[in-house]
């Protein structure tokens, strides 16, 4: 069977039930998951209980991570050495991409002895580097979703997450352009369009139409946040 680490900044959040979907689908197809947050949820803000929660961090997993940092530092140097040398960052970004790096320790610490094969991550922020991270650090592939804002305005070392992903899943043909156009060195082969849909019945569709004269346009209502991206 195979064992898949599914990490999300927040998970599994109310507001992302499809996120919870997605796990539901990969474990009736067999696939063991284990699913982990960033953040510690405050009371109604998730639909249920990760199986890892990363912060805050513990004591003991926090020296214990240092620890395979420093024994697996070739692993993680050339990340590192994008952090403080090279980029366009400013250095609170550079210190949080530092910190997260000592999270994803801390999460590869977590993960270990559970048979982990894969790791998966959910949006391209924080919880991407941490993912990334710790599955440099376990010797493991790795892959992310991109949805709007994490692509499109907060893509914060994303060139070094696109570079080390085995997979990159985003929700658009126009995502799939955006990274083409602005990184170019990436191989777009690995980089899938998994489009946000519903199900329409089969059944449902002759009914549709038939309820239409020929003179009419098909109207469609897509439902939305006002947001710019």
């Amino acid at each position: 069977m195979l064992s898949v680490a599914y990490l999300a900044n927040l998970f599994p959040a109310a507001v992302e039930p499809y996120v919870m979907e997605e796990i539901e689908e990969l474990r009736r197809l067999g696939i063991r998951v284990i699913t982990g947050t960033v953040a510690g949820a405050r009371e109604g803000e998730i639909l249920g209980n990760p199986d890892v929660v990363l912060q805050p961090v513990d004591g003991l997993v926090l020296a214990r991570a240092i620890w395979l940092c420093l024994r697996r530092w070739n692993r993680i140097r050339d990340m590192v050495a994008r952090v403080l040398f090279h980029g366009h960052e400013g250095p609170i970004r550079r210190v949080k991409a530092l910190l997260h790096t000592v999270l994803g320790a801390c999460y590869a610490v977590r993960l270990e002895g559970l048979g982990i094969e894969h790791i998966h991550v959910h949006h391209g922020f924080s919880g991407s580097w941490i993912a990334m991270s710790a599955a440099r650090l376990l010797d493991l592939d790795f892959s992310m979703t991109l949805h709007g804002s994490d692509l499109l305005l907060h893509r914060a070392y994303l060139d070094v997450k696109l570079r080390n992903c085995a997979l990159c899943l985003t929700v658009s043909e126009y995502n799939r352009r955006f990274i083409a156009t602005h990184y170019p060195e990436i191989e777009l082969t690995k980089v899938v369009v998994a489009r946000l849909g519903v199900n329409v019945p089969e059944t449902g569709i002759p009914k549709l139409v038939a309820r239409r004269s020929n003179a009419e346009p098909f109207r469609l209502l897509a439902v939305g946040r006002l947001h710019a991206v």
